[in-house]
């Protein structure tokens, strides 16, 4: 059996099972709300509107079709993945005006909808021919939304955290990995867990149930100031090929501070 290091190394070096971006033929507000408030009513969807902070966690929409998950980090900033924003059938990144952004979606309502007018990735990104980035750690990017989202009783950004030292594994507060996963796309999947282990000052290890194809799901962990994003999903070494193995997160003290914008 592999250890776990020599699996971190492999998934960083090659990342031969990334998350995947979920495909659909319907992907923006109205058509959603059609499409799926049909059998369950709008009212039933407000009422089950999620409250912060897991309101600040919505779906991004890209045109014309295709989702991923993102994160309210700030007023107007989400965090999402990279391999999100690259148009495989075209060979290239999405323009920043086929992006939208569904703060606290559930079953076709939104909370606040908004569209995007930037996108920051990493300055020395390069995407393979599976629509991944070459390097692991570079899978990130933070959307520029075309409006702040202020914050209310409905939803406020979660912050980042940048751990200046690894704390042990056992000492990090309980994680929750949540977002909208291809087997549930209308409604938000959440799965508490715990740290096994930090690799290399840019992953960590943790229990989290997860599934193939689930980008951009963000890791929270709980500190005393509240709910913290700690990473981004990466990928998953399930023990079933389904759910429950063992996760690796991109740590967000990983991201690189030189980044490239595109519009």
């Amino acid at each position: 059996m592999r250890s776990i290091g020599a699996l971190v190394a492999l998934c960083l070096g090659v990342f031969v099972s990334g998350p995947g971006s979920a495909q659909e033929s319907s992907s923006f507000p109205d058509q959603l709300v059609a499409q799926n408030l049909a059998t369950v009513g709008r009212a039933a969807a407000a009422d089950s509107a999620p409250r912060p902070p897991w309101s600040a966690i919505g779906r991004v929409n890209r045109r014309p079709g295709g989702f991923c998950s993102g994160t309210l980090i700030a007023p107007d900033k989400v965090l999402t993945t990279a391999n999100c924003l690259w148009d495989r059938s075209m060979g290239r990144w999405f323009a920043a005006s086929d992006l939208h952004f569904l703060a606290g979606y559930h079953l076709g309502s939104v909370i606040e909808h908004r569209g995007v007018l930037a996108m920051e990735i990493p300055e020395s990104v390069e995407i393979n021919r599976r629509g991944y980035p070459k390097r692991p750690r570079n899978d990130w990017a933070v959307l520029t939304l075309d409006r702040p989202i202020a914050a209310n009783g409905k939803i406020r950004p979660i912050k980042k955290i940048r751990l200046s030292k690894r704390p042990r594994p056992g000492r990090l507060g309980p994680l929750v990995r949540a977002g909208f996963s291809p087997l549930r796309p209308h409604a938000l999947t959440t799965a508490r867990c715990r740290a096994v282990a930090f690799f290399n000052g840019s992953a960590l290890m943790h229990s989290c149930s997860a599934v193939k194809a689930e980008s951009g799901f963000p890791i929270l962990v709980k500190t005393g100031a509240g709910w913290r994003v700690l990473g981004l999903q990466m990928t998953t070494f399930n023990r079933n090929k389904k759910s429950n193995g063992i996760g690796m997160a991109l740590l967000v003290t990983a991201m690189s501070t030189s980044v490239q914008i595109r519009y």
